[in-house]
C-alpha cells in the first residue's frame, strides 16, 4: 500500500465502525412523508440552531490564511457543512449530541497517544447562547479532522525537520472522514481508530502508559558515582544497583533491604539485559556507560517513546508479504515476510558529518562484483588530495579514471565488497557489503560516507533471490568470476529507513538506544510547536 492508499486509513476506519450499524438519521424538523422517496434530502436544522449560525460560523472561515497543516481541513469543513446545508453535526439545542460527546471523548485521551491534549481541547457550549453552540460545532470538526492527521501520520512534516527526510506525508479527505463520523455507530472508537495499528505502534503506546504510571510513582532511583561495579562485588552501591534493575524490570524478585548485597551471577544477568535493551556494550560490568543510561530519568524516557510513536505515524504501508526494514538508531536492518522478522544483521550507517537519510523506496537490483563509482564530493575531499601528494593513490587502491570520474574495479578490495543492494534515491544511498568487517564489532557503528554497510550481504541476497531461484552455491560461483552482474529481482522489495530511538521488540520488550545523529531533540521542539498552532480566528 502506497502514500495514496494511506491518507484513506482514517477514512476507512471510521467507515468500518459506522458499517456496525444502520446509519442514525438526524432528527428533521418536521415529520418526512411515507411516501417512497429517490434520495434521502439532506438534513434540516435542529430547533434552537438555525442553519443561518452555522453557515455564518462557516462563511467567516479563511483557508488562505491558515498554513500549511491547516489549509486542507478547512477547505474540508466547508464543504462538509455545505453539503449539509449548513445544519449541526454535533449539537443541538441541548448541547452536544451523543456523537458530539464521542468525539470530546476520543480527543481528551489524546495523551495516550503521546499528543498534547490541551491542543485539541473542547470548549463546552451554552445551550443558551445559539452562536456560541454553532462556533462550538464547527470548531468540533476542526479539532477532530486536526486529531485524526496528528494520529495517522503524525504531527510535524518529516523534511521540515531535516532535509534528510524525505517521507511522503498523506493528505487527508476530511470531508469524507467528518461524514464517516458523523455516521458512526461510536465516534469516540471511530475517531481513535486513525492510529496506526502495527504492533510496533500499539507497543510503544503500552510502553508509554507503564512508563506514565512509574513517573506518577515517583520516577526511578539513581545509582550514585563509584567504580565500576562487578561480579563478587558487596556494599551499598551493589545494593542499589539491585534495586534499580528491579524498577527497570531486568531484575526479578522482591526488594530486600540489605546494604551488604552482592553483585552475584542473577544481578550480571540482570546487568547484561539492561546493557543489551539500551544499545550498550553487553559486559555485565556497571561502569560509566551503564551508570548513565539508569540515571537518565523517566520523563526523558518518556519523550522517547513519544518520538517513536510519531516516527512511527509517519511510515507508509508497505506493499506485499515482504519488506526491509533498518532502524538507523539501532545500527540494524531486518527482513520481514508477512509481518514476522526472519533476517536480522549489523549495519554501519553514515558518520556523523553524513547522516544516512531517512526515506522510503524499493530494492530492485543485487549487482554481485560491484564497481564503486565514487562521488564526486569524496573525490574532491579525499582522494584528489591524496593523488597530489601520492602519484600512485589510484593504482594502490585499483581505481580508474571514468571520464572526469573515478571509479575502483571490482573485487576484495572494493569499498562496496563483493555485494551491493540497489534501489534508486535521490540520496544516492543503498546498502552494501565491506572489506571493513571490524566495524561490526563496535557499540557505535556510524562511520560510513551515508551508505549502509552489511555484515551478512551473502545470506540476505541469498535470502532475497531464493524466490528467483537463486542458492546460495550460484551467488558464490557468480562472484568467484571476478565479473560485475547485475541481478533484477522479479519481486522488487520495499525498503524503509528509520530512526528510532524507543522502540518494543515481538515480546513488548522495551529497548532504547543513543540518538546518535540528535535527531531527538529537533523532533521534540517541532513537536511542542506543531501542538501550539492556534485555531482559526472564529473558532477561538
Amino acid at each position: 500500500m502506497g502514500p495514496v492508499a494511506l491518507m484513506y486509513r482514517v477514512v476507512a476506519a471510521a467507515l468500518l465502525c459506522a458499517s456496525l450499524v444502520h446509519s442514525a438519521s438526524p432528527q428533521s424538523a418536521r415529520p418526512q412523508s411515507a411516501r417512497p422517496q429517490l434520495a434521502t434530502p439532506p438534513p434540516r436544522a435542529v430547533p434552537g440552531l438555525p442553519a443561518t449560525t452555522i453557515e455564518a460560523v462557516v462563511r467567516s472561515l479563511d483557508p488562505s490564511a491558515a498554513d500549511g497543516h491547516d489549509r486542507p481541513l478547512l477547505h474540508a469543513i466547508i464543504r462538509f457543512y455545505t453539503g449539509r446545508r449548513f445544519t449541526p453535526a454535533w449539537t443541538d439545542a441541548r448541547g452536544l449530541t451523543v456523537a458530539g460527546a464521542g468525539l470530546t471523548q476520543a480527543l481528551a485521551t489524546a495523551n495516550d497517544e503521546g499528543l498534547d491534549a490541551r491542543a485539541y481541547d473542547v470548549q463546552t457550549p451554552d445551550p443558551r447562547d445559539t452562536a456560541a453552540l454553532a462556533r462550538a460545532d464547527v470548531r468540533l470538526s476542526f479539532l477532530a479532522l486536526r486529531f485524526a492527521e496528528d494520529l495517522a501520520v503524525g504531527l510535524a512534516v518529516p523534511g521540515a525537520i531535516h532535509r534528510d527526510h524525505a517521507f511522503v506525508r498523506p493528505r487527508l479527505h476530511g470531508d469524507s472522514l467528518l461524514r464517516a463520523l458523523r455516521n458512526a455507530a461510536d465516534a469516540n472508537r471511530a475517531l481513535l481508530a486513525a492510529a496506526p495499528a502495527t504492533p510496533g505502534y500499539v507497543r510503544l503506546r503500552e510502553a508509554l502508559h507503564q512508563l506514565r504510571a512509574i513517573e506518577q510513582r515517583g520516577g526511578w532511583d539513581t545509582l550514585p558515582a563509584g567504580p565500576t561495579l562487578r561480579l563478587g562485588m558487596s556494599g551499598a552501591r551493589v545494593a542499589q544497583l539491585h534495586q534499580l534493575l528491579r524498577q527497570r524490570g531486568d531484575l526479578e524478585g522482591a526488594h530486600r533491604e540489605d546494604s551488604t548485597a552482592t553483585f552475584d551471577s542473577a544481578l550480571a544477568v540482570a546487568v547484561a539485559r539492561f546493557q543489551e535493551r539500551h544499545g550498550l556494550t553487553v559486559d555485565t560490568l556497571a561502569g560509566r556507560a551503564t551508570a548513565a543510561a539508569l540515571n537518565v530519568p523517566v520523563r526523558d524516557r518518556i519523550e522517547q517513546v513519544r518520538l517513536g510513536m510519531e516516527r512511527t505515524r509517519w511510515l507508509p504501508a508497505v506493499t506485499g508479504n515482504r519488506w526491509i526494514t533498518v532502524n538507523l538508531a539501532d545500527y540494524m536492518a531486518f527482513v520481514f515476510d508477512d509481518g514476522q522478522p526472519v533476517f536480522a544483521t549489523r549495519v554501519v550507517i553514515g558518520d556523523r558529518n553524513h547522516k544516512t537519510p531517512m526515506f522510503v523506496d524499493t530494492l530492485t537490483t543485487i549487482v554481485l562484483n560491484p564497481a564503486w563509482n565514487v562521488p564526486p564530493s569524496i573525490a574532491a575531499k579525499e582522494i584528489l588530495p591524496r593523488l597530489r601528494r601520492e602519484p600512485d593513490y589510484l593504482e594502490r587502491n585499483h581505481m580508474i579514471r571514468v571520464g572526469g570520474d573515478i571509479q575502483q574495479v571490482p573485487g576484495p578490495w572494493n569499498a562496496l565488497g563483493q555485494i551491493a543492494f540497489l534501489f534508486p534515491n535521490r540520496f544516492n544511498v543503498y546498502m552494501h557489503d565491506t572489506p571493513a568487517k571490524a566495524l561490526f564489532a563496535l557499540p557505535d557503528r556510524a562511520h560510513s560516507h551515508g551508505c549502509i554497510r552489511v555484515q551478512r550481504p551473502h545470506e540476505l541476497a541469498t535470502l532475497l533471490l531464493e524466490a528467483d531461484g537463486g542458492t546460495r552455491a550460484r551467488l558464490d560461483s557468480v562472484i568467484a568470476t571476478g565479473r560485475r552482474t547485475a541481478v533484477l529481482l522479479k519481486t522488487p522489495v520495499p525498503v524503509r529507513i528509520t530512526y528510532a530511538t524507543a522502540f518494543a521488540d515481538r515480546d513488548g520488550t522495551l529497548q532504547f538506544r543513543p540518538d546518535v545523529y540528535g535527531r531527538d531533540a529537533l523532533l521534540a521542539r517541532a513537536l511542542v510547536l506543531e501542538h501550539q498552532r492556534p485555531l482559526p480566528a472564529p473558532l477561538r
